[in-house]
């Protein structure tokens, strides 16, 4: 009597149902991103960010690694800051070709910061002045000058 055995090889194939899709969190928060895939033999999953930047994964207050990749179906990313808002990519590959990937948006909303370069500027009367603010959040904010008296100004 003869026995065989077949073993079918089966590319990674991420499971969109069970697999994070894009979130917004507030500064400070924790988020964790899911990806699972299914295959034969069993698919690793791999985490990068779209952009190149380094991941910032946190062990403790002060214990904070960067890494190129991490390798896990989750992860979790703590006390986020604006620096880690971005795509993220989910990479699921085995032996058998070819690998496939989700991108999943992290959104962090955090409040307004304003830079001005100069906080006080004089002209002689009759010139022409140009005043610059740059504000930094998300979501996106609406901008708008007020002279003394409270009278608003809206172009730029």
């Amino acid at each position: 009597m003869l026995v065989g055995v077949v073993c079918v090889a089966v590319p990674p194939d991420i499971i969109d149902e069970e697999t994070s899709s894009d979130i917004t969190v507030q500064e400070g928060e924790n988020a964790t991103l899911v990806c699972r895939a299914r295959g034969h033999p069993p698919p690793r999953i791999v985490w990068r960010r779209e952009d190149g930047e380094t991941l910032l994964l946190r062990k403790g207050m002060r214990d904070v690694a960067k890494v190129d990749s991490f390798s896990n179906d989750s992860l979790t990313l703590i006390k986020l800051d604006r620096k880690q808002m971005g795509a993220y990519l989910c990479i699921a590959s085995n032996e058998v070709p070819p690998a496939v990937s989700k991108r999943i948006t992290l959104n962090i909303n955090f409040a307004p910061v304003i830079k001005v370069p100069n906080q006080l500027l004089g002209a002689p009367l009759g010139t022409d002045v140009q005043l610059e603010c740059y504000v930094e959040a998300f979501p996106n904010t609406i901008n708008y000058w007020v002279k003394n008296r409270g009278e608003m100004l809206l172009d730029g």
